[in-house]
């Protein structure tokens, strides 16, 4: 049986760092031998995977409804459906995943690192659930929570990596 994978969400309001830290904390994680996916939650726009007049493109805009692509080094899919983040932790988990970063999605159940810029970003730790630590541009420390200066990315990696007890 495959142990399930470890979740973590980053989440912040817009411009607060969450895609500038992910892209510094998974190369750390990956040399400690755990393998990261990453779920990114573009909340209200419409992302644009395919490039106009692929071959790709093409056929999601004549109906498919799944759209797979594969080379020597990658593979993508494309579905023209939303889906629930367990959905995608699952599909994840099943690709081989051990550790989940989720970006976004607020709202779900998972544990959370929140990202504060600004002090007025503070109103966000009263807002969303399950908050294992804090990572901030400013000092604004809370004596139950873990605080992380924005560019302590080393210890914030080790942080993950003791909190999933993976790669140690």
């Amino acid at each position: 049986m495959v142990k399930p994978p470890c979740v973590l969400q980053i989440v912040g309001y817009s411009n607060s760092g969450k895609t500038t830290l992910l892209t510094k904390l998974i190369p750390i994680l990956e040399q400690a031998g755990i393998r990261v996916g990453v779920i990114k939650h573009d909340g209200g726009h419409d992302f644009e995977w395919d490039q106009p007049g692929k071959d790709t493109w093409r056929y999601r805009e004549a109906g498919a409804s799944l759209v797979a692509i594969t080379s020597k080094t990658k593979t993508a899919i494309v579905e023209q459906k939303p889906q629930e983040l367990s959905v995608l932790i699952q599909r994840l988990a099943d690709a081989g995943a051990q550790l989940i970063l989720v970006e976004g999605f607020k709202r779900e159940g998972y544990p959370k690192l929140v990202l504060l810029r600004r002090p007025e970003d503070e109103e966000l730790m009263s807002i969303v659930s399950h908050l294992v630590g804090i990572v901030s541009w400013t000092d604004c420390r809370q004596p139950e929570l873990p605080f992380f200066d924005i560019n302590d990315v080393e210890n914030i990696a080790r942080f993950v990596m003791e909190r999933t007890k993976l790669g140690m």
